[in-house]
């Protein structure tokens, strides 16, 4: 992404969640905070934010309700278990600014959360899926005079592994 050398990359990160930062994870994501220590979060934009999941209750009741309904399960999980990841998918600034902006990233991130949807297993396993279209690329907005936003998409789920009974 940032080698400058013309060709415009797309990473995905995979983080793993801890139970303790979970919280934090939501409110960040879903705006929840009254303020944040990132100065390029420009808060009279977060209606710009598009939601490809919304979460119909926290990270942690969606996990207790997938947990009750049978979803998943976390017998036998070891108590250090990772219960929640996060795919975090980016792209340059400059790539967005080039081919349409707002509307092109909008479609670009429709179609990556359909690859993180396959991904981590199926779309019942996913939390959140939120694309951040709030947070302003100072650098480029300074260069070229005009606002240049950073679209990115934060995908909130569930790692789960799938077993095959043997016996009961």
């Amino acid at each position: 992404m940032a080698r400058n050398d013309g060709i415009d990359r797309t990473s995905v990160r995979n983080l793993a969640v801890s139970d303790k930062a979970v919280g934090n994870t939501q409110q960040h994501n879903e705006r929840e905070k009254d303020s944040y220590r990132n100065p390029d979060i420009i808060p009279q934009r977060t209606a710009w934010n598009i939601h490809f999941k919304k979460p119909a209750a926290s990270y942690t009741d969606l996990f207790a309700q997938m947990e009750a309904a049978g979803t998943i399960s976390t017998r036998g999980l070891k108590p250090d278990a990772t219960h929640y990841c996060e795919l975090v998918f980016d792209v340059s600034s400059s790539y967005f600014d080039n081919h349409g902006g707002y509307e092109f990233a909008k479609q670009f991130y429709a179609d990556a959360y359909q690859a993180a949807v396959q991904i981590v297993g199926g779309e019942q396993y996913i939390l959140s899926a939120v694309m951040h279209a709030d947070e302003i690329n100072r650098a480029m907005t300074e260069a070229l005079g005009r606002e240049v936003y950073h679209y990115h998409l934060h995908v909130v789920y569930v790692p789960v592994v799938e077993k095959q009974i043997l016996w009961s």
